[in-house]
């Protein structure tokens, strides 16, 4: 029943809207011992007793469920105490067709450092049902959260609101400059918003047909 739970397995945690990245230290049989959470670059304390939702990401799909904190364990392994998952669901993952289309993006940027929010105009790389890439001249400074607004084809569309996960930005040379490829994934995509998405892409693959593409 419990498979999917694995050691150094990655785990999503959220609490009171602020969302948490570990991973599986131990599993034990009557709990699981996460890594300590951090927020900012400081360790993240939630009370004991609380109930925390909890997401196992796997190639298939996602399992989601309801987590108890237990405590801290500052034994010979050290790290977080929660219970077995309940309520467990699972959203099967869908395979989706990353396309070269470009879409005007907006781009808001909120600094690690808690500076002022920046916004930052772009054009999608490529794109599909799960994220984008873009290039850019500078790398992607440190953050605590990006949220893109994504503009579709058709202007009487209201534009895609969603919060990124940055995956990764990695450099290469063209016409001897160095730029940064970036590429993001979305959170929690709301289903009709991510078909809208999908669309797009059908309708860019429809037009290259047309033209024997």
């Amino acid at each position: 029943m419990f498979g999917f739970i694995k050691e150094l397995g990655k785990i999503d945690v959220e609490w009171n809207d602020n969302k948490f990245r570990s991973y599986v230290k131990s599993v034990e049989s009557d709990y699981i011992l996460i890594d300590f959470l951090f927020y900012k670059g400081s360790e993240y304390n939630i009370p004991e007793e609380n109930w925390v939702a909890v997401k196992f990401k796997e190639k298939a799909g996602v399992y989601s469920g309801d987590c108890q904190i237990l405590g801290r364990d500052n034994s010979r392994i050290p790290g977080l105490k929660i219970s077995y998952p309940t309520d467990i669901k699972f959203i099967q993952q869908r395979e989706y067709v990353r396309v070269p289309l470009k879409l005007k993006t907006e781009l808001v940027i909120f600094p690690e450092a808690g500076t002022d929010v920046k916004v930052q105009e772009i054009n999608t790389l490529d794109i599909s049902g799960s994220g984008f890439c873009y290039i850019s001249d500078k790398p992607l400074e440190k953050h605590s959260k990006v949220i893109s607004i994504i503009y579709l084809s058709n202007p009487a569309e209201k534009p895609i609101e969603v919060t990124l996960q940055h995956v990764y930005s990695r450099t290469f040379f063209a016409n001897g400059k160095e730029i940064y490829k970036n590429a993001f994934t979305f959170n929690d995509l709301d289903e009709k918003l991510k078909d809208k998405i999908l669309k797009e892409i059908f309708l860019y693959e429809l037009e290259l047909r047309k033209k024997g593409i």
